[in-house]
């Protein structure tokens, strides 16, 4: 790879990176239209419309039910499937008023990128959780790994479990 792409490869991770950045700045300040921005134009919502602008109108009632959000990224892993388009996975640790309860909710984005007119954004985001549980409950005492009531996007614990990985490492017996 010559100077030049190298360089391009590198300045496009980092953009991908604030791309992860600033959607969580987004939520956590409650700002929908900067939010809706940072993904395609023609992106598609969780209810079946297209485009920013219903993104944004998809995303507001989405956020209403949450008081304090805090929204703590890393460990984002980024492939590159040709010099326009990429995948990602960013680690999160989110913690949500939800009423009485404070939620901690680690978690995965599982991302994909595209680049438009020489800008990265989302194509796509889809949640992967380990547990949501109440600050003060011990996760492998909740139910299926997941307290989270009123949350109209994830409704379930699916991490380690969904890892093809995981799943052979705990059929082998460990002598193998």
């Amino acid at each position: 790879m010559a100077e030049a792409e190298r360089l391009a490869r590198v300045e496009a991770y980092e953009e991908i990176r604030q791309l992860a950045a600033r959607y969580a700045l987004a939520l956590d300040s409650r700002d929908v239209p900067t939010l809706a921005s940072l993904f395609v134009d023609d992106v598609q919502t969780g209810d079946g419309g297209v485009g920013r602008d219903a993104l944004a109108r998809w995303f507001d009632p989405v956020l209403r039910p949450y008081g304090i959000t805090f929204h703590l990224i890393g460990n984002h892993i980024i492939d590159f499937v040709d010099d326009d388009h990429a995948t990602g996975v960013v680690y999160c640790r989110p913690e949500h008023e939800v009423g009485d309860l404070w939620v901690v909710m680690p978690m995965q984005y599982w991302d994909r990128y595209e680049r438009r007119d020489g800008r990265w954004y989302f194509r796509s985001r889809k949640p992967k959780v380990f547990y949501a549980a109440d600050v003060q409950e011990h996760p492998l005492k909740v139910a299926d790994r997941y307290n989270f009531p009123g949350n109209p996007l994830i409704t379930k614990a699916e991490l380690p479990e969904k890892w093809v990985s995981w799943q052979e490492f705990w059929s082998r017996t460990g002598s193998e």
